[in-house]
């Protein structure tokens, strides 16, 4: 099953990795309640099997160190997934930015919006706005790009997993 979770969650990070500045709601949806059934295909699981080979006498402090973990885990996950959004926003903008200049045939065309008028200061700010927002999605896209491969690149973990014990059974002993 962690398997099957893990491959529902690459799956919807492959779907957002191709949204647009125009995804529609439905897929945005979709995508969501994939992720969210592959998350419940890992993480429930695993708990199972975390605390399933545990002594009884541990599984206080087992859940205490689980939770800790995932939490610091979940952490570092968001600041480099954030970390990587705001550094390449701002790469994407630059890069982007250094080609728009008035010199361009294409920024002299008359089919341009006349909101992004060369010549005036809100033409420059709204063309800045338009830049600055596919310079972002550009680094979202990356993100869940980044996301999708550290996904797949767990699978090989679950090597690591033992399987439960079978309980043992009720002897003369436990009779008394």
């Amino acid at each position: 099953l962690i398997l099957l979770g893990i491959g529902l969650t690459a799956l919807s990070l492959w779907e957002m990795s191709g949204f647009t500045t125009e995804v529609p709601i439905s897929t945005i949806v979709w995508t969501g309640i994939t992720q969210g059934l592959g998350l419940g295909f890992i993480f429930v699981p695993l708990s199972t099997v975390t605390f399933s080979t545990l002594a009884p006498h541990y599984r206080n402090e087992g859940t205490a160190m689980f939770s800790l973990m995932r939490n610091i885990g979940s952490s570092i996950g968001i600041s480099i997934v954030f970390t990587l959004l705001a550094r390449n926003t701002q790469v994407n903008h630059a890069d982007m930015a250094n080609v728009m200049t008035p010199f361009r045939a294409v920024l002299q065309s008359p089919w341009l919006p006349q909101v992004w008028n060369w010549h005036t200061t809100p033409g420059v700010v709204a063309l800045n706005g338009e830049v600055t927002r596919q310079a972002a999605t550009i680094a979202y896209l990356n993100d869940f790009t980044f996301m999708m491969w550290v996904t797949l690149l767990s699978a090989p973990l679950l090597l690591l997993l033992r399987k439960p014990q079978a309980p043992a059974s009720a002897g003369p002993a436990a009779a008394e």
